[in-house]
């Protein structure tokens, strides 16, 4: 469930997906897309909250916009780059320029970019395909 301010841990404490998009109806569309197949996640509406809350709890993979208030999507995924163990990114945008997908495919820890708008089947297969992987890879 997730209030004004997008703040849903405290009624999921195990949610394993932050979505971070300003947009409402998106952000809520795929929350709402990930917790009908059964992915715990969290809705955010700005990078400042994104943020604060990758910082404090161990979120398994991101789904970010670039374009966001406050802190950029950009701003939140290079704060990741010193991680030792970012989530995995899907970054969502209405724009991405080749410029932009090559700056993206510098980060190992971004593993697919989807313009808007996509298909959420597909993209709710791709996140729990990257959640499956990552429970391979803390497994060895």
């Amino acid at each position: 469930m997730v209030n004004d301010r997008g703040a849903a841990a405290q009624d999921s404490p195990g949610a394993c997906v932050l979505i971070a998009d300003n947009d409402r109806g998106v952000g809520g569309l795929l929350a709402e897309v990930l917790a009908t197949v059964g992915i715990t996640n969290e809705h955010v509406l700005d990078g400042v909250d994104a943020r604060a809350r990758l910082a404090a709890v161990g979120f398994r993979v991101l789904v970010c916009d670039l374009d966001m208030p406050g802190v950029p999507g950009l701003e939140v995924l290079e704060g990741l780059a010193g991680a030792e163990r970012p989530p995995a990114v899907v970054v969502v945008s209405g724009y991405v320029d080749s410029e932009m997908e090559e700056r993206l495919a510098r980060w190992p820890f971004v593993r697919a970019v989807l313009r808007k708008p996509f298909d959420l089947i597909e993209f709710a297969t791709l996140v729990r395909s990257l959640l499956g992987a990552q429970s391979l890879e803390s497994g060895r």
